[in-house]
């Protein structure tokens, strides 16, 4: 395996915010990979296109060696006066009420090792689900309260939803784009034992590519942060003759 976009996600975030000593929430993290990064020392470079106390705005980019493997924009933002309209709001499905569902570590990407999940209705793969969308309660394996970088490391913890949706076998994907939009801090009476409330959805899948999006909902319902993913599927390989 390698690392995934949303750790990806997590470390430029937690880079830009460290190396510059920016204290205000994160607001967005848009990133673009370029090629597949190794587990291996990663040099991260983060450059402040515009900074003041409203907002920040950051150029990072992570490479191995003379490898570019990410590009991104990471912005931050202070809290100001303006409408109050929680649209995103809902009533998850209760946390008890869903088991705990591994997945196969011979499935499994690497990263799901240090994620425990509890599928909605269980894990339907290959066509088992009939709708376009997917929901999953998720945490950090280590039960720690969900942060800024727990929150973009699980956003993208799960398999994609098309595999959900079609047969075996399932096309294999690599992330070209990854976009998250946080609505705020996290709070800290979010998740204090870890568990948030995802929901990952099907935008469309043709010609080569997919788009799903994603959402975050704390435990009591309150909206916390949206992604949306662009994925290339990679060519099938030839099954080797005799």
């Amino acid at each position: 395996g390698s690392p995934f976009g949303g750790l990806m996600a997590a470390l430029a975030a937690k880079a830009a915010r460290e190396s510059l000593g920016i204290t205000t929430p994160l607001r967005t993290v848009a990133t673009q990979f370029l090629v597949g990064a190794r587990f291996e020392p990663l040099t991260l470079n983060n450059d402040l296109l515009r900074g003041g106390r409203s907002a920040s705005y950051v150029n990072v980019r992570a490479g191995q060696g003379d490898r570019l493997a990410m590009s991104g924009l990471v912005t931050f933002g202070a809290p100001g006066e303006g409408p109050e309209l929680r649209a995103a709001s809902i009533t998850p499905p209760p946390l008890a009420d869903q088991p705990l569902t591994p997945m196969d570590p011979q499935f499994g990407p690497h990263f799901t090792r240090h994620v425990e999940h509890r599928f909605v209705g269980g894990i339907s793969l290959f066509g088992r689900n009939q709708t376009d969308r997917m929901g999953v309660w998720m945490r950090t394996a280590d039960g720690k309260p969900l942060d800024e970088a727990r929150l973009a490391f699980l956003l993208d913890a799960t398999f994609p939803v098309y595999w959900t949706m079609l047969p075996a076998p399932p096309a294999i994907s690599a992330t070209a784009d990854l976009r998250y939009d946080f609505f705020g801090p996290v709070p800290e009476d979010a998740a204090p034992d870890g568990w948030t409330y995802f929901e990952f959805v099907s935008r469309d899948s043709h010609g080569g590519w997919t788009v799903e999006d994603a959402t975050a909902w704390a435990q009591d319902g309150r909206p916390l942060a949206v992604g949306r993913q662009l994925r290339k599927v990679l060519a099938a390989r030839a099954a080797k003759a005799g």
